[in-house]
C-alpha cells in the first residue's frame, strides 16, 4: 500500500465508535469502541487491526480464514463468524465498505497551469525525449532514454522505469512502470474501475483505492484500457502482451509471459497466470481463475474457472476438441433438416 499513497492520503486510523456511527452498524460481541482501526482491507490480505467485508457467499472461504479484526456482516451470518473476529453486523456490507473507504481515503488533488506542461518537482532520467504538448505532473519519476509522444499525460505520482516508449495520446495515472514498456497510440492506463453499490434505490460510487502496477518488458495495445484496483492493485507482470481496443479492469492480476488479442474484455479480480494465450475478442467473467498455460481460442466466452495448460473454446467454453465435435454434429443435424 506504500506506493498508492503517492496518490492518496490516508487517515492514520478509525475508531470502532466511528466506524459505528458512519455504517449503522453494530458489533456481535463487547468490545472497547474506542479500539482503532488502522485501514480497511480485503479478506485475504486484512490483519487484526484492518477492517473488511463479506458480501457474498463467494468468499465464504475467504471468511473463515481471514485474518480481519473487523469484518462487516450480515445478521445472517452470525454464527459463522470467526473466534478473533468482530463481526460488525449491518445491512448491505458492500455500502458499509464503500462508506469507510471514502472516511479513510481522499485522492490528492490534481493542479493544472496554461503555463507549465511539466511540473518542477517532476524527475526525468537522462536522455529522454519529449514530445509537444506532453504533461507530466507533480512528483512524477521516469527512468533514463524514454521517448513521451506528443499530447500524452502522465498524471501525478507516476513511476515509469528507464528505456520506455509511451506513443501518442497515452494517459497513465495511478501507475507505477517497469522497465522497458511500450504504450502504443490512445492507451489509457490507471483510470477508476467499474465499482458501484446498490443502496436504497440509489447507486453509489465506490472509491478505488488501488493503482496499476506493471512490471518489465511489457506492451499496450493501442486504446486499450487498464483500470486500477479497487483494493488490491491491479498487476500486469513482467513479458505481457496485450493487443490493442482490450479492457482490463479493476483487480485483475495477468500472470508472466502472457500475451492477449485484441478486443478482448477481462473482467474486475480475474487472476490470469503465466504464459496463458487468449485469442481475440473473447470474454472473461469477474473473478475466473485461468491456469497457466492455457489457450482460449477466439471469441470464447468464458464463465468458469480454466485448468492449466487446458485449450478451450465456445460460448460458454468447453474443452476444445469437445467444442469442434459439437459444432460437427450440429451441422450434421442442420444438414439433414435440410
Amino acid at each position: 500500500m506504500a506506493k498508492n499513497l503517492r496518490f492518496f492520503f490516508k487517515k492514520e486510523f478509525l475508531t470502532l465508535q466511528q466506524v459505528l456511527e458512519i455504517t449503522q452498524s453494530k458489533p456481535h460481541k463487547e468490545i472497547n469502541i474506542l479500539t482503532k482501526i488502522f485501514d480497511i482491507k480485503s479478506l485475504e490480505s486484512a490483519s487484526e487491526f484492518d477492517i473488511s467485508f463479506l458480501n457474498s457467499g463467494q468468499y465464504h472461504d475467504k471468511f473463515l480464514s481471514s485474518k480481519a479484526g473487523f469484518c462487516f456482516v450480515e445478521e445472517k451470518n452470525i454464527n459463522k463468524i470467526p473466534s478473533k473476529m468482530v463481526g460488525l453486523i449491518c445491512q448491505n456490507p458492500y455500502f458499509r465498505y464503500a462508506q469507510i473507504v471514502n472516511e479513510f481515503y481522499q485522492e490528492k488533488t490534481l493542479e493544472y497551469s496554461s503555463s507549465k506542461l511539466i511540473d518542477p518537482s517532476a524527475k526525468i532520467g537522462k536522455n529522454c525525449q519529449i514530445a509537444p504538448n506532453v504533461f507530466i505532473g507533480k512528483d512524477v519519476e521516469i527512468g533514463d532514454n524514454c521517448i513521451i509522444g506528443p499530447n500524452s499525460s502522465i498524471i501525478d505520482g507516476v513511476i515509469i522505469g528507464n528505456n520506455c516508449k509511451i506513443n501518442s495520446g497515452v494517459v497513465i495515472s495511478f501507475a507505477t512502470i517497469g522497465n522497458n514498456c511500450e504504450f502504443f497510440n490512445g492507451a489509457k492506463i490507471g483510470q477508476d474501475g467499474f465499482g458501484f453499490v446498490h443502496n436504497a434505490g440509489k447507486n453509489y460510487k465506490i472509491k478505488q483505492i488501488g493503482i496499476v502496477e506493471i512490471a518489465d518488458n511489457v506492451e499496450i495495445g493501442a486504446n486499450t484500457c487498464i483500470d486500477r484496483g479497487a483494493l488490491e492493485n491491479t498487476i500486469i507482470n513482467s513479458d505481457v502482451k496485450i493487443d490493442n481496443l482490450c479492457q482490463i479492469a479493476h483487480n485483475v492480476e495477468i500472470g508472466q509471459g502472457t500475451v492477449i488479442a485484441g478486443s478482448t474484455a477481462v473482467a474486475g479480480s480475474c487472476k490470469i497466470g503465466k504464459f496463458v494465450q487468449i485469442g481475440g475478442n473473447c470474454s472473461i467473467g469477474g473473478h475466473i481463475r485461468v491456469g497457466d498455460g492455457a489457450k482460449i481460442a477466439g471469441m470464447s466466452g468464458v464463465m468458469r474457472d480454466v485448468e492449466p495448460k487446458s485449450a478451450i473454446a465456445g460460448i460458454p467454453v468447453l474443452p476444445i476438441k469437445k467444442w469442434h465435435r459439437l459444432n460437427i454434429e450440429l451441422q450434421k443435424l442442420i444438414d439433414k433438416k435440410r
